[in-house]
């Protein structure tokens, strides 16, 4: 008995409608909205640790620490206060121990990858859905925006004194020691030692060297911020043998928060032993501080070798050379009648770049900077007694994005909310 088979071809079924592939399968965990509420739930508690470590510690350092890397280890004075402000902890508690955290960098990333993965997986283009996209290009476009100020925004000051020039710009974070001469021919040789070689110098107490100077720099000592002392302690021997640390001592001080209204900036200072290269004998030990470079006139501390020019020593803030020179020929301080409070700030000042063929006057007030070579030149203070102008010079090629993202979230919103309503009046319609 034969029995008949079905030679026709297997045709396999067909995928169910709404199954997701591989890759949806993988990103899906990693687009949860559970991992978006964690993410942002670690992000504020590092900004509140962040917020605690600049009590004591310089803005940029805590942006730098708590912001800008992978992890964090948050001391255990922060894990004390956090717990006695959210749990009311004991004060005389010290079982707390410092903790490893994530750092702003890690969250940021991962924050990006949550955000791109839920737009792979459940976004999809439509118009009912087009608010949220654009929404989220703006979130997007601000995180650029952060990425750029930080990578390549600079800010600088110039100093002007009333009827001065200059064409550099001084940073007000980093510093530099600086050995300058006066040639005979009036140019002047320059050797600038940056304040990172100095700290490792001052550690290893390795002895820099440069062929362009006819000595050897030894730092003994570095202090990234300090006072100088007229009178001097007890039992303080001095290490300074030349110039005008012989009259002064040199005091270590913590460095400054950056919002305390005494002092904005760190003011560092060293002791600084010169060797001749020749002789391999030591010439003397100096004291330099930044706060030398804030008097009137600023106190210049000389090297004599033979009957040469001698060298200038100095530790100053880091400068940066500018094609361009600008003259300050007047400088106006304005105060209310019958107080000290500001009325106005102005520097009429003098722009001449041969490079551009500029030649012209301008003026410099508070609420109106100056714009040049990609550069806004703000007017930051006055010096002492009115001599002269401190402006803020900023450069960031990323300025534009924060008002754009911020143009394009508001823009998304009101995309959004708006069909929402539509919908809605179609529904009661």
């Amino acid at each position: 008995m034969e029995t008949s088979q079905d030679h026709s071809p297997q045709v396999d079924s067909p995928r169910p409608r709404g199954a997701n592939p591989a890759w949806k399968r993988l990103l899906k965990p990693i687009a949860s909205l559970r991992l978006t509420v964690v993410l942002f739930s670690l992000s504020l508690v590092l900004v509140f640790y962040g917020t605690l470590a600049q009590k004591e510690n310089d803005v940029w350092d805590v942006v730098n620490e708590y912001f800008w890397s992978w992890w964090v280890l948050v001391p255990n004075k922060l894990t004390l206060l956090f717990f006695q402000i959210f749990f009311n902890a004991s004060p005389e508690a010290n079982w707390a121990s410092g903790f490893w955290f994530p750092g702003g960098k890690l969250l940021f990333w991962a924050l990006l990858i949550n955000l791109l993965s839920a737009h792979l997986v459940r976004f999809s283009l439509s118009w009912a859905r087009s608010g949220i996209l654009v929404i989220h290009a703006g979130l997007l476009m601000m995180m650029a925006g952060e990425f750029v100020t930080r990578e390549f925004a600079e800010e600088n000051v110039m100093t002007l004194v009333q009827g001065g020039k200059s064409s550099f710009l001084e940073s007000t974070r980093f510093n530099e020691l600086a050995f300058t001469r006066l040639r005979a021919d009036g140019q002047v040789d320059s050797v600038v030692i940056p304040q990172p070689i100095l700290l490792e110098a001052a550690k290893t107490q390795q002895v820099l060297a440069d062929e362009a100077l006819p000595f050897k720099v030894n730092v003994l000592t570095f202090a990234g911020n300090c006072d100088l002392l007229e009178k001097f302690p007890e039992d303080f021997k001095n290490p300074a043998t030349e110039g005008e640390g012989k009259a002064l001592a040199l005091k270590e001080m913590p460095p400054v928060t950056g919002v305390d209204p005494e002092q904005r900036i760190n003011m560092p200072g060293a002791y600084v032993e010169l060797i001749d290269k020749a002789t391999d004998k030591p010439l003397g030990t100096w004291l330099v501080s930044g706060l030398f470079q804030l008097t009137r006139p600023i106190r210049n501390q000389e090297i004599k070798l033979g009957d040469g020019q001698p060298w200038k020593i100095a530790l100053r803030n880091k400068r940066s050379y500018r094609p361009y020179t600008i003259t300050l020929e007047k400088f106006t301080h304005d105060v209310y009648p019958g107080t000290n409070t500001p009325l106005n700030f102005q520097s009429d000042v003098l722009l001449q770049d041969s490079n551009l063929g500029i030649d012209r006057t301008t003026v410099i007030k508070m609420n109106e900077p100056m714009r040049h070579a990609g550069e806004t030149f703000y007017q930051h203070q006055a010096l002492a007694g009115d001599s002269g102008s401190v402006l803020q010079v900023v450069r960031n090629p990323g300025w534009t994005l924060p008002y754009l993202s911020c143009a394009v979230v508001s823009m998304g919103m009101l995309i959004h909310f708006g069909a929402t309503l539509l919908r809605y009046m179609r529904k009661q319609a």
